[in-house]
């Protein structure tokens, strides 16, 4: 099997080797050189393999340095090898001396990266990093739900606005109590042009104040109230400029406050105040006076019984004198009664009723009085039945009264302007735990210097003779005696609305 080698001894001598008597000595070296040379060239062209598949590896510089040594050491190795075959001293000295200059330089670069090396991160380490911030992704993400959760539950309406180069608005995002407030679906206006997006009532009343808030780049409060497709609402509303990385102000963000029923109870609370010792002068008054016209109207009775023995010429004269005093102490009288009915109902008439039925009784007694007069009266009735607690003559007589206002504005209007509408709309329903009646005309309106005044007993802006200042007070009585109250605005449209809200029965009152 080694009958060559003896062949081939002057050369290996010449190498420096002296193996020609241990055959397998020389084979042991050969194949070793061969398998190590092999099997280092393959190393790094799986290291090089690497490199050019991940581009992210740390230090690929120094891992390409170690390609070179590597690959030099195997070279090295066939060379060796190489030697028992055909000797080539020069070129293994120089793959050598290669070998040497790249192991030394491996050497000298690694001491110092070795501290960085030792400094990056073990795969345990890495895992538990990824761990860390799969955990707080998972934190982030159940604090965006939990401020979700809050945002879609929270009483006030949240919104932002986003300033637009024209200096216009649009709505970029708003919570679910935006729509309970204003009415206002989000799927119709998130993402729309303010100006296109919301009513012309709310857009007027809220864009002055959004204008001097990104003008100014202050936080700003304010109140409104106006007419929305939810109803009539009162808010209160705070904006905050937020800059972008320039420092001009792009969004704001809003937040706005539904105060209506606590405006409504402050309402009612200043009426009731503002009443009381009225309401109590006037109780006085009808008691006082009521004990007079009884004596009166017995004398009367006293004077007619002895006017029968007066002779027939004198008698009825006397008979038409005491005809029109009876007349004027039961027109008299009939004022002290509507006087006392200001106090609204009492226990000993209230009762439970369907308002819907009282509602309805006086729109017909109306509808047939003002038809002749050319002035429409629509009525949205209730869809279901509306129980409350009072008298239902009381109440179809204040609905009656609210009716005859509506009226004699419709006339009013229509004197100064004969092509002006003549209609007047009566809607009966349950709105926030109350009865409403609403009755809407096609007026002039209420002048604002006489609002707060115009359901003040005696208190009236016709002429003499055509209103006593009754009409209001008294509805306002029915409704307070109902556990409720009277309020009023006009119309963006022209007219004025009289909001009587009442307490549905079994609930407590509660003042509008």
């Amino acid at each position: 099997m080694f009958q060559f080698l003896p062949a081939l001894a002057p050369e290996l001598y010449a190498a420096g080797f002296c193996l020609t008597g241990a055959a397998d000595l020389v084979w042991l070296h050969l194949l070793s050189d061969l398998a190590i040379g092999v099997a280092y060239l393959s190393i790094p062209a799986t290291l090089a393999l690497l490199l050019m598949r991940r581009r992210d590896v740390a230090y690929p510089w120094l891992l390409g340095l170690f390609v070179a040594f590597i690959a030099s050491c195997g070279l090295t190795h066939l060379m060796h090898a190489s030697a028992f075959v055909a000797p080539m001293p020069e070129v293994a000295g120089l793959a050598k001396a290669f070998t040497a200059a790249i192991s030394v330089a491996t050497a000298i670069v690694l001491w110092p990266v070795l501290p960085r090396l030792l400094a990056m991160p073990s795969p345990a380490a890495l895992a538990r990093e990824v761990e860390e911030r799969r955990a707080a992704e998972a934190r982030a993400q159940a604090s965006e739900a939990r401020n979700a959760a809050l945002l879609a539950n929270m009483a006030e309406a949240v919104f932002v606005l986003r300033l637009e180069a024209d200096g216009g608005f649009t709505l970029e995002s708003a919570n679910p109590a935006f729509e309970r407030i204003f009415g206002l679906k989000l799927s119709e206006v998130v993402g729309q042009r303010a100006e296109a997006a919301l009513p012309a009532a709310l857009l007027g009343l809220g864009l002055p104040h959004w204008r001097a808030c990104a003008g100014g780049g202050l936080n700003c409060t304010y109140e409104l109230e106006a007419e929305t497709p939810a109803g009539r609402r009162a808010w209160q509303t705070a904006l905050v400029p937020l800059r972008d990385e320039t420092g001009r102000v792009a969004r704001l963000l809003g937040s706005a406050r539904d105060v209506t029923a606590t405006r409504r109870l402050q309402a009612g609370l200043v009426q009731s105040a503002r009443l009381a010792t009225v309401g109590t002068m006037c109780a006085g008054l009808a008691h006082e006076t009521s004990q007079p016209l009884n004596a009166a109207l017995l004398w009367l009775r006293t004077a007619r019984a002895e006017a029968a023995r007066l002779p027939a010429e004198a008698a009825v004269k006397l008979a038409r004198a005491l005809g029109v005093v009876e007349g004027q102490l039961r027109r008299t009288g009939e004022l002290v009664g509507r006087i006392r009915a200001l106090a609204g109902a009492t226990d000993a008439e209230a009762a439970v009723f369907d308002a819907s039925q009282a509602v309805a009784a006086a729109v017909r007694t109306a509808g047939g009085q003002y038809a002749p007069e050319g002035i429409e009266l629509a009525f949205d009735p209730a869809r279901e039945a509306l129980p409350v607690r009072g008298a239902p003559a009381r109440l179809e007589q204040a609905v009656l009264q609210l009716l005859a206002n509506a009226r004699d504005a419709v006339a009013e209007r229509r004197a100064a302007e004969p092509e002006a509408p003549a209609r007047i709309a009566v809607a009966l329903r349950r709105e926030a735990g109350q009865v409403v009646v609403e009755v809407r005309d096609s007026g002039p309106g209420v002048p604002e210097a006489i609002r707060e005044a115009m359901f003040d007993p005696f208190f009236t802006t016709k002429d003499p003779g055509r209103g006593i200042g009754l009409g209001l007070p008294l509805a306002a009585g029915v409704a307070r005696g109902m556990g409720g109250g009277i309020e009023s605005w006009n119309l963006a449209g022209g007219g004025a609305c009289f909001r009587m809200a009442l307490a549905p029965a079994g609930a407590s009152a509660v003042a509008a």
